[in-house]
């Protein structure tokens, strides 16, 4: 990893994941302190998207989608943005917002809402979900199999009205 220097944020540009990204997605994981994403984690479906940004040839962030047929517990049934992660030399570049911003322009084709949760204590979550209208629906200690802190804080459930 570098700074990034000769490529700025306007030559960003967002497409769909392909297996070819395999060993880039996961280093960009390892690199943010997270547990890599499989091949298989990337692949697009009928059901979900995944999208990079690419900054030069480097893929400078990824994030995906989840489809959730049925309710469970206090998560309804429905279309979840899923993980984000940015590359630690790129973060603070607007990429997180970039990214969610596609994933909710292709979630609006299928539905009219839009769920995410996370953290009580992720502010920049938080913060950048506020932007796109989530409103905090729920709160638990589980949200679809998900602990936060080992049950030491509470998960923060959202939707938005597409």
């Amino acid at each position: 990893m570098g700074q990034p220097k000769a490529v700025g944020i306007q030559d960003l540009r967002l497409r769909a994941a392909r297996a070819e990204d395999a060993t880039a997605v996961a280093q960009l994981c390892v690199d943010s302190g997270r547990d890599p994403w499989t091949a298989q984690a990337i692949q697009s479906t009928s059901h979900r998207t995944v999208v990079v940004a690419v900054a030069g040839t480097q893929i400078a962030g990824i994030a995906k989608t989840h489809w959730h047929e049925d309710a469970h517990g206090i998560a309804p049934a429905g279309h979840y943005l899923g993980g984000v992660i940015v590359d630690p030399d790129w973060r603070r570049h607007g990429i997180g917002q970039a990214l969610t911003a596609a994933r909710l322009e292709w979630i609006a084709v299928r539905s009219q809402r839009a769920y995410y949760f996370t953290n009580e204590r992720n502010v920049s979550s938080l913060r950048l979900h506020a932007k796109f209208g989530f409103v905090q629906i729920a709160a638990g200690e589980e949200i679809r199999m998900v602990r936060a802190d080992d049950g030491d804080s509470k998960l923060l459930l959202f939707e938005a009205v597409l």
